[in-house]
């Protein structure tokens, strides 16, 4: 915010702070990687999709451990969780970017029976897709 020419409204800092405060619980909950660290952690190839969800936090892009998964077959250790390629999809036909796909990921919803966070129903790919569609399609 040092950055910005001019005062700083009350209403920005509140913001920007609440932006803070969530990539810490997110770092605090599942990890972050730096972009190193995940590319490493993916493979050469494997992360094509990795750019689109990173946090940016102090200068740094940062990836949620919670957007991998172990890689089968024996190839790269991890990937991309393959959900994540259908919710970019849907967030770019709604206006939604990378970054607000983590934090809805990563919120309370009442679109779960149990009003669980989608991140708590990654086992349920169909419930998460279904739950974005319907959520980044509703208009206010």
């Amino acid at each position: 915010m040092e950055s910005i020419d001019g005062d700083v409204s009350p209403q920005l800092a509140r913001a920007v702070q609440a932006r803070i405060n969530v990539v810490k619980q997110i770092g605090r909950e599942f990890g972050l990687l730096t972009e190193s660290e995940a590319q490493a952690a993916l493979g050469q190839g494997n992360a094509t999709d990795l750019p689109y969800f990173g946090l940016q936090y102090r200068g740094e892009t940062l990836y949620p451990g919670f957007l991998f998964e172990r890689s089968p077959g024996g190839g790269a250790p991890m990937r991309v969780r393959p959900l994540l390629k259908d919710l970019k999809k849907i967030a770019g036909e709604c206006g939604w970017d990378g970054q607000d796909i983590v934090v809805w990921m990563t919120s309370p919803t009442t679109w779960f029976a149990d009003h669980g966070r989608p991140v708590d129903h990654l086992h349920e790919p169909a419930k998460v897709i279904a739950a974005l569609t319907d959520q980044a399609g509703t208009q206010w």
